[in-house]
């Protein structure tokens, strides 16, 4: 991948969901990897990521891996990184058979927007709660299932666990998770939790096979722990967490992930308008 054209990019961070430039995916892998069988995405981000891949391609029929890097609008960090991240993937794989190809940049701030940004005073009124990393998780997924399809990806690769050395994010409790695989579910493919049950950082480091501080090499988000109080305590009410999922952000990205499938540009404007949270 040529960095300069990358940073240009994010710099603008346009829409890159199911059309993209050709020198960053080029029609020619498209259709290879239509004809290829055990073709996964992996979400791209800190070492839990990697170990995610690493197990899946241990565990499942997995011979071709397409790294996946994507926005929002609340990132700052050197990017580098994260394509340093994906280039480890392919070390480590490499040999194995399994096939890594060069990482792909993917995004949609207005799909993030409609999702996590627009309504937060209307979503703390109607169910009591309100962080934007829910919405973000399943944004994340839902963003990859149009490549998915484009690509005919059979698997989505994600490093999510419910704890980590005993600290819970609210955006991997238990029922977050069974969200985020029931709605990818819906679309006919799977996504790979494989990391779930696993609560220690060095079990992490095991799979990877390497030392890796959590945090290292990733990039940070303006909006992080805004669910912890100034104790750094969080807590939650799981009623409200199910009722946000069931009657906002599922159907609001379901629609948008079907407008994308058949081919369309969402309005995300038209739908922001039509939502009805009182």
């Amino acid at each position: 991948m040529e960095m300069t054209q990358a940073l240009a990019l994010l710099s603008q961070k346009p829409e890159l969901v199911t059309t993209f430039p050709e020198w960053l995916l080029p029609s020619t892998l498209i259709a290879n990897l239509k004809n290829m069988e055990g073709v996964a995405l992996a979400e791209i981000a800190g070492r839990d990521s990697v170990a995610a891949v690493l197990k899946a391609t241990e565990e499942h029929p997995i011979k071709s891996v397409l790294p996946t890097i994507a926005y929002t609008g609340t990132e700052f960090g050197d990017w580098e990184r994260a394509v340093a991240t994906s280039r480890f993937v392919a070390e480590r794989l490499q040999g194995s058979g399994v096939v890594v190809f060069d990482p792909l940049f993917l995004g949609s701030p207005r799909f993030w927007w409609l999702l996590c940004g627009r309504y937060i005073s209307a979503l703390f009124g109607r169910f009591g709660f309100y962080t934007p990393c829910l919405g973000c998780h399943l944004y994340f997924h839902a963003l990859r299932i149009p490549l998915a399809r484009l690509t005919g990806a059979s698997y989505i690769i994600s490093g999510e666990r419910e704890r980590h050395d005993g600290h819970v994010k609210l955006n991997q409790v238990a029922p977050a998770l069974d969200v985020y695989r029931e709605f990818v579910g819906r679309f006919d493919v799977e996504l790979l939790l494989l990391l779930r049950d696993i609560h220690s950082g060095k079990e992490i480091e095991r799979i990877i096979g390497q030392q890796w501080q959590e945090g290292r090499g990733q990039l940070e988000c303006i909006l992080s722990k805004n669910y912890q109080d100034e104790n750094g305590v969080m807590s939650y009410d799981e009623e409200a967490l199910r009722r946000f999922f069931k009657e906002f952000a599922f159907p609001i990205a379901e629609e948008v992930v079907r407008a994308y499938i058949e081919g369309e540009s969402p309005d995300f404007e038209t739908l922001a308008n039509a939502i009805q949270l009182t």
